[in-house]
């Protein structure tokens, strides 16, 4: 009969820590997971960025560097404003969760997350129509999804910063429109124009339309440089907005 060893707690060897994942990746996925419900709620504007590039697209389909430049401005002023919206419309819940503990990154990124997935999917989405459509007169066709994904990645993050200019969504909107409209009136082969956000949409959509010849990869990589550009600048400047406005500032403790 074997015996049986009985340590005293004290005694026992520790038992290993569950692996947990950091708590700001916790922090920030749940974030993600109830912003994207939230603006799933909201019919309406989820139904405006959805209609809005298709919108723009389908006026001028019969001019093919027209068609995807407007579906991609479209599409980015619809990203944005739903990132705008959701930042104006979190403002008081992530001051209470910042004052309850949360991590200021944590509650920006999921913010920006939850955009940029619901942009995707719709930048996926918008992908496969203009193949449907025009993809048999493009001469890159497989460029139009990188070129909506790339302008998804610029203007999520564009939202939150003009909310951080204005204090209400309507005075943020119609900054943003502002922006989107100085991009389609201005001529884009002005060298001033590469301080636009979306300035990238001008080479992306000439690489795909245009017959280009050697020239074709250069404007493949500037438009992909641009807005990696203005995707990493404006992530930068939303997060250093987000975490400045959500800071915990505690009085000093009396003497």
């Amino acid at each position: 009969m074997s015996a049986v060893t009985t340590t005293r707690p004290s005694d026992a060897a520790p038992a290993p820590a569950p692996a947990h994942r950091p708590r700001l990746l916790r922090t920030a996925g749940l974030v993600a997971l109830i912003t994207l419900r939230e603006i799933l709620r909201r019919r309406g504007a989820l139904a405006l960025a959805l209609l809005l590039p298709l919108t723009f697209y389908l006026a001028r389909i019969d001019v093919h560097w027209t068609a995807l430049r407007l579906l991609s401005i479209g599409l980015g002023w619809a990203a944005a404003t739903l990132g705008l919206f959701t930042a104006v419309s979190s403002r008081p819940v992530d001051r209470r969760l910042a004052a309850s503990g949360a991590d200021p990154t944590a509650l920006v990124a999921g913010r920006l997350v939850a955009i940029l997935a619901l942009g995707w999917t719709i930048a996926g989405l918008y992908a496969v129509l203009v193949q449907l459509t025009i993809g048999d007169k493009l001469i890159h066709p497989a460029a139009v999804a990188p070129m909506l994904l790339v302008t998804v990645a610029v203007a999520a993050p564009l939202g939150p910063v003009a909310a951080a200019l204005v204090p209400r969504d309507l005075e943020g909107a119609l900054l943003l429109l502002a922006v989107m409209a100085l991009q389609l009136l201005v001529d884009p082969t002005a060298d001033w124009t590469r301080v636009l956000p979306l300035w990238s949409t001008r080479e992306l959509s000439s690489y795909i339309v245009e017959e280009l010849g050697s020239g074709a990869g250069d404007y493949l990589w500037r438009g992909l440089a641009h807005g990696a550009g203005f995707a990493v600048g404006l992530t930068t400047l939303t997060w250093l907005l987000g975490a400045w406005r959500l800071r915990v500032v505690r009085p000093p403790e009396p003497r």
